[in-house]
Order: C-alpha cells, then sequence, then structure tokens
C-alpha cells in the first residue's frame, strides 16, 4: 500500500532541512501573531481614548470579525506548526533509536500537520489583505481633503 523510504528520513539530511524550515516557520507564525495582538491593543486603546470613531455599528462589527478571525487562524496555524515540530522532534529521536516504523509515521505526520499549518496561514494572509484592501479604499477618498496635483 504505502512505499515507506526509512532510508531517506534516516540520512539525516532530509530531518534536518525539515529542522530549520519549522522553526523558521513557527518564529513567522509567532511574529505575524504578535504583530496582530499589537494591532488589537492599539486599536482597543484608540477606542477608549476616541481617537478612532466608527461610522457605524456594522462597520465596528466588521472589524472585530476579522480579528476574531485572525486570530483564530493564527491560533490554529501556530499549534498545527507547534505539534509538527513535536511530530519532527520524535521522528529524529526514532530515526536515532532505530524505530524504522515509527519514524517514518511521525515524519509523515510532521509534514500533514506544516501543510495544514501552511494552508490555515494562507487563509489569514488573505483575510489580512481583505482588511488592508478596505483601509486603502477609504485613505482614497480621503483624496478630496488633500490638495493633489
Amino acid at each position: 500500500m504505502f512505499n515507506l523510504n526509512f532510508q531517506l528520513i534516516a540520512s539525516g539530511t532530509v530531518l534536518g532541512t525539515m529542522f530549520f524550515s519549522s522553526t523558521i516557520f513557527i518564529t513567522l507564525v509567532i511574529a505575524r501573531y504578535s504583530t496582530l495582538a499589537k494591532l488589537i491593543r492599539d486599536s482597543r486603546t484608540q477606542i477608549e481614548n476616541k481617537n478612532i470613531t466608527f461610522k457605524s455599528n456594522q462597520e465596528y462589527f466588521f472589524h472585530i470579525a476579522h480579528y476574531e478571525k485572525r486570530l483564530r487562524l493564527l491560533k490554529q496555524t501556530l499549534y498545527l506548526s507547534l505539534y509538527g515540530g513535536v511530530a519532527l522532534c520524535i521522528s529524529f529521536l526514532s530515526v536515532v533509536m532505530n524505530f524504522e516504523l515509527l519514524g517514518v509515521y511521525t515524519f509523515a505526520l510532521h509534514l500533514i500537520l506544516i501543510l495544514l499549518a501552511l494552508v490555515t496561514l494562507v487563509y489569514e494572509l488573505a483575510l489580512s489583505f481583505e482588511a488592508l484592501n478596505e483601509h486603502l479604499d477609504i485613505m482614497k477618498s480621503w483624496k478630496d481633503k488633500f490638495n493633489t496635483k
């Protein structure tokens, strides 16, 4: 049914490459989470200080819904990538201890988890682009406020 290639995983090159790419990916997700957390905190402060006003309740709830979706997706992405990193470590340990079947299966699990994390990250990025396009449209509507030549 499946052709399990233990030698490919046991060579160390694949595990080493995936280890560094996984840690870079996790760092990227944490940076995106930190940026979103700062954006949410700053937005809260600006709303409390009445520096930001919304045209309607719909506009306010639109922003809140986008923040919630992005936060949920980043949380899923982070958990998937962290569990993928754990699966990779278990795979590496299995290779060292000569548990071939466990090493191959946990490596396959790692790849699946990282793939799912990438899918959720792409979806989160799409939501981010949607919000940025809305802000850009608002800024374009302000062109009458400024003397542009």
